[in-house]
């Protein structure tokens, strides 16, 4: 998504504050997936996720750190990561945490125990294949 659709921008005007919902238009996928899951609970205590997908952009094919299991699965940073602006965390398929511009806008993880980082030679290994792709 590049462009917002005109029934997107109004749920995101009614649902956001003011200083979140101007962001839409800078980072319209950013500020989309937090006006779209706005009204979810935040994950219960003691969530353990089962898959945990992290984006450094507005917009990307793939999520540059992915967590199944408790495992990582590969890692796949951005050349230009200290310039990022964004942050997305998606909880098992829900968008749970997004920040922009260092405000967080969103943030759903509530007790969510959140994996160690554990770096395996499979990791590596998938995450050098994910860097070809």
């Amino acid at each position: 998504m590049t462009q917002l659709l005109p029934e997107e921008q109004a749920l995101i005007v009614r649902k956001l504050p003011p200083q979140s919902a101007q962001l839409r238009y800078k980072y319209p996928n950013a500020i989309w997936n937090a006006a779209d899951c706005w009204n979810d609970a935040p994950l219960p205590a003691n969530y353990k996720p089962n898959r945990i997908e992290i984006y450094y952009a507005d917009q990307a094919l793939q999520p540059h750190i992915h967590f199944e299991n408790d495992s990582v699965q590969y890692i796949n940073l951005p050349a230009d990561i200290g310039q990022s602006q964004v942050i997305q965390v998606w909880v098992d398929g829900k968008c749970s945490y997004v920040e922009v511009s260092g405000q967080i806008i969103l943030n759903k993880l509530g007790g969510v125990q959140l994996p160690q980082p554990k770096v395996t030679a499979s990791t590596i290994a998938n995450s050098m294949h994910q860097t070809r792709n």
